[in-house]
C-alpha cells in the first residue's frame, strides 16, 4: 500500500476534477453527431455505445497499471502518457473531427481510451489509500465530489460556449485539461515496482471472483444497470420538439452537476452510516417515481397543469439526478471496500466496468426500443412507454437485493487477504529452510 501523502490525494482530486471539466466538450460532441454527421436518435445511440467501449474494458487498463509498470512506475507513467495523448487527440478532433465522420468517431474512441485509463489509475490510487470503512466512504465522496465540481464549473459554459464559439475552438480548450493531468503525474509520490506475473494475478482475480458473496452482487449490479436508457431520446425531444437551445441545455447540465455535488454531500453527512440495502432500497423506489415524472412532459400534461417546459425540465433534472446519484454512491463505496490487496486496481476497474457494461447494453436496449416504438426526430408519441418501462424495470429487481450481503463481502475480502499473507509467509519460510539446509550441507 502506498503512503497516504498529500501528493497522492492532490493527483486523485486533480484527475477527478479534470474528468469533470472535460465534459465541457460533451454537448459539442452531441451536436457534432446530430448536426455535422446528420445522425438520427438510433444511430447516435449506437455510435455512443461504440465510443463508450473503453469504459467497459477497464479491467484491461487495470491489469496494465497493476502488473506492467513503465520505467518502474505503475501509476504516474500511465497518467503522464495518456494525459499527453488526450491533449493531442482533442486537438486532432478540432482539426479532423468535424470534416469526416469516420475520423471523428475514431478520434472520439481514442479519447475515451485515454480518459478511461487515467480514471482507472486514479481509482486504483483511491482504493490503495482507503484502508478502512470510514476511509472508503470519505475517499469515494472526495473523488466523485471533485468530479462533480469539475462538471459544475463547465456545464453551463458547455451550452453557452456553443453560442459564441465553434466546436473546433471548444475541443481545443478542452485539450488543456488532459495536459494538466500529465503534468500533475510528475508530482505523484510513488515507489518503484517490478513486473508481476500476469498469469498468477489473473488466477488470484479468478479465485476472488469465485467467492459466492462476491460474484452474486456483481451479477445483481449488472442487471440493475440494464434499465433502458432514454437519454438520447430525451435529447432529441428537447432539441427538436421543445426547441431547447444549446445555452439552455447547458443550464440543464449545470443543475445535473449541482445535483451530483449535493448528493455526495448528503450521502457523506447523513447516509454513510446506514446499511447498503437500506439506502439502495429507498433511493431505488424514489428514483422509479421521479423518473416516471418525465411522462408528464412527453405527454404534454405539464402544459395542461400550467407548468412551463423550461421550469419542468430544470426541476425534473435536479430531482432525478439527485436521487440517481444517491442511488449509485452506495455501490461505489461498497466496491471500494471489497477490493483485495495487490489486485485492487484491477478489481475496482472490474466492478466499475460491470456498471459501464450495463449502461452500454442499456443504451443499446434503448436504441432497439426507439426503433420498435417508432421514436425518432419526427415522432415522440410513444416516448412515454419507453420511460414507463425504465421505471418498472428497476422495481422488478428489488426482491433480489437480498443477494448482496455487505458483511459477508467484507469478511470474504479480509479472509482472502489473510490467506494471501499466509501463503507469502509460507514461501518465505520455505526459502529460509532451503537456505539453512544449504549451509548445513556445505
Amino acid at each position: 500500500m502506498i503512503k497516504q501523502s498529500h501528493s497522492t490525494y492532490a493527483v486523485i482530486c486533480l484527475v477527478a476534477f479534470s474528468q469533470g471539466v472535460i465534459n465541457l466538450s460533451e454537448l459539442a460532441i452531441s451536436y457534432l453527431l446530430k448536426e455535422d454527421y446528420g445522425m438520427n436518435p438510433t444511430e447516435m445511440t449506437y455510435i455512443q455505445g461504440i465510443i463508450s467501449i473503453p469504459w467497459v474494458i477497464k479491467p484491461v487498463w487495470g491489469l496494465c497499471t497493476d502488473l506492467l509498470p513503465i520505467c518502474s512506475y505503475r501509476r504516474k507513467s500511465y497518467l503522464f502518457i495518456f494525459g499527453l495523448m488526450g491533449f493531442v487527440l482533442f486537438y486532432a478532433l478540432s482539426i479532423y473531427g468535424t470534416k469526416d465522420a469516420v475520423a471523428g468517431v475514431s478520434i472520439l474512441l481514442s479519447i475515451q481510451i485515454c480518459i478511461a485509463f487515467c480514471n482507472v489509475v486514479a481509482e486504483a490510487l483511491l482504493v490503495e489509500i482507503s484502508t478502512g470503512n470510514d476511509s472508503s466512504t470519505n475517499n469515494v465522496s472526495l473523488f466523485f465530489g471533485f468530479k462533480a465540481f469539475g462538471t459544475l464549473m463547465t456545464s453551463y459554459l458547455s451550452g453557452y460556449s456553443l453560442k459564441y464559439l465553434q466546436k473546433q475552438q471548444i475541443f481545443r480548450i478542452t485539450s488543456i485539461f488532459p495536459l494538466i493531468i500529465a503534468g500533475a503525474s510528475l508530482f505523484l509520490n510513488e515507489g518503484q515496482h517490478k513486473d508481476t506475473d500476469i498469469k498468477k494475478q489473473l488466477q488470484e482475480l479468478h479465485r476472488f471472483l469465485n467467492i459466492k458473496a462476491i460474484y452474486k452482487p456483481i451479477v445483481f449490479i449488472f442487471c440493475f444497470m440494464l434499465q433502458p436508457s432514454t437519454s438520447t431520446a430525451m435529447f432529441y425531444f428537447q432539441t427538436v420538439y421543445l426547441h431547447y437551445t444549446a445555452e439552455f441545455l447547458g443550464k440543464i447540465k449545470f443543475l445535473f452537476a449541482l445535483a451530483n455535488i449535493t448528493a455526495v454531500s448528503i450521502f457523506n453527512r447523513y447516509l454513510k452510516n446506514y446499511s447498503f440495502k437500506s439506502v439502495f432500497f429507498v433511493t431505488t423506489l424514489t428514483y422509479s417515481v421521479v423518473n416516471a415524472l418525465q411522462i408528464l412532459q412527453v405527454t404534454r400534461r405539464n402544459v395542461e397543469l400550467g407548468i412551463k417546459d423550461e421550469a419542468f425540465s430544470l426541476c425534473d433534472t435536479l430531482l432525478m439526478q439527485l436521487v440517481a446519484e444517491l442511488n449509485m454512491l452506495p455501490i461505489l463505496v461498497l466496491a471500494c471496500k471489497i477490493c483485495p490487496s495487490k489486485i485492487e486496481g484491477t478489481m475496482y476497474a472490474l466492478l466499475m466496468s460491470t456498471i459501464n457494461l450495463g449502461q452500454l447494453v442499456a443504451r443499446q436496449i434503448g436504441g432497439i426500443l426507439m426503433y420498435f416504438l417508432n421514436i425518432n426526430e419526427a415522432s415522440f408519441e410513444n416516448l412515454w412507454m419507453m420511460i414507463t418501462m425504465t421505471s418498472v424495470y428497476i422495481l422488478i429487481l428489488l426482491p433480489f437485493l437480498s443477494t448482496i450481503k455487505e458483511k459477508e463481502m467484507i469478511e470474504s475480502k479480509d479472509m482472502y487477504n489473510k490467506q494471501d499473507i499466509e501463503e507469502e509467509e509460507d514461501i518465505v519460510g520455505k526459502g529460509y529452510q532451503r537456505l539453512s539446509l544449504s549451509f548445513v550441507d556445505s
